[in-house]
């Protein structure tokens, strides 16, 4: 049987699991320097998740990190980190039903827009950057 989370009990869980360090996991990037003259684009991006867990519980995170392209390439490695929607939506909340004040279930779109707008999004990356390349690494 699945367990039931009223949204408040839902929010004071993800509050809770939010401080929590979270397994973190890069699983892709792209650097290339990109060539004006033959219209190779620059592209600086690294993909991955963080897991944020509690026994019975998990909150997963797919994100995006997007270099700065406007400058030199010190600057690609500055990165702006925010969701990335692999799959349908993004955060996942798995291990409960969250009920609304009507007693309905809310739609798993319907979590993760939640999630978004109770959690600040420093809160969200605030892991993140230690994970992500640096220039030296490109050497």
């Amino acid at each position: 049987m699945n367990k039931i989370l009223t949204l408040k009990q839902f929010q004071d869980l993800a509050f809770e699991m939010i401080n929590l360090e979270p397994y973190v996991e890069v699983t892709g990037e792209s650097f290339i320097m990109g060539n004006e003259d033959e219209g190779i684009e620059k592209v600086a991006s690294v993909w991955g998740f963080s897991r944020y867990s509690k026994p019975g519980y998990e909150i997963i995170y797919d994100w995006v990190a997007k270099g700065n392209l406007d400058g030199f390439l010190i600057d690609m490695f500055n990165f702006t980190i925010e969701p990335y929607n692999k799959g349908d939506f993004s955060p996942i909340f798995k291990g409960a039903v969250v009920l609304d004040d009507y007693k309905e279930p809310f739609a798993g779109h319907e979590i993760s827009q939640k999630l978004l707008e109770l959690i600040k999004p420093e809160m969200w990356i605030k892991w993140i950057p230690e994970f992500l390349p640096e220039p030296r690494m490109l050497i």
